[in-house]
């Protein structure tokens, strides 16, 4: 759900305080920093397949807020969060709100949605290990010896989200006049280029997203990456 009052940095520090705390009672499923499951990029993508599966309405672009919507998620912008913290988004530790940067947040760009992606696949991938020892979310997803894995679980779990496996390679394919393999080697450098660019506006997703994406899920994708970076140049 967008929320549409203001949020300065400080009132946002204040809710994420006084927010639900977790269970600490150790309960089943619990674990801690140093348990966190080392998930492969396809057990990544199919968590993300099955909250799509579960929620999503199978229109494209995929709509990221109504996704938090169906899991109860408010997302909250704040002034100055990118300024003071240096992030664009971040998770309370109660995992049922979103706080976004306010400039991201009323642009609603391609930056904006992958930013509350990854957020939710903090949600679904991280919120049961979550140490309750940890002060904060944040300073638990930061630490030295979660943050890179941590950041690279979200940002695959993002890219899977926004553009799932079958829609996108299935785009590509129709773009490319039935198989982007056999067809993409005979398109100039323009026409390839607009090509990408339309199945990117069809998934409001940026240029690098799109980019990675092709790399991860088509042979010989990475080829182009140089072409695919360079879209929005």
């Amino acid at each position: 759900m967008r929320c549409f009052g203001e949020v300065d940095l400080d009132c946002a520090e204040q809710m994420v305080n006084l927010s639900d705390e977790v269970d600490c009672s150790g309960g089943a499923g619990l674990s801690y920093a140093g348990q966190l499951p080392r998930l492969g990029r396809d057990e990544i993508a199919v968590k993300a397949e099955e909250l799509l599966d579960e929620c999503w309405d199978g229109c494209l672009p995929i709509d990221v807020e109504a996704i938090c919507d169906y899991l109860g998620i408010a997302i909250v912008p704040v002034k100055g969060l990118r300024e003071e913290l240096g992030v664009e988004a971040y998770t309370a530790v109660d995992f049922k709100t979103i706080y976004v940067d306010w400039v991201e947040y009323e642009s609603e760009s391609a930056r904006y949605r992958f930013s509350v992606a990854h957020e939710l696949g903090h949600y679904v991938l991280h919120q049961m290990y979550y140490p309750c020892e940890v002060g904060s979310f944040e300073e638990w997803r930061y630490s030295a010896s979660n943050m890179d894995y941590v950041e690279y679980q979200a940002n695959y779990f993002a890219g899977s989200l926004l553009a799932p496996e079958i829609e996108l390679v299935g785009a590509l394919n129709v773009k490319f006049d039935g198989s982007f393999a056999r067809n993409c080697w005979c398109w100039g450098r323009d026409e390839f280029r607009r090509a990408l660019g339309d199945v990117r506006k069809l998934f409001r997703i940026s240029e690098q997203t799109l980019a990675r994406r092709m790399r991860d899920l088509m042979p010989g994708a990475e080829q182009f990456d140089e072409v695919a970076m360079g879209l929005g140049r």
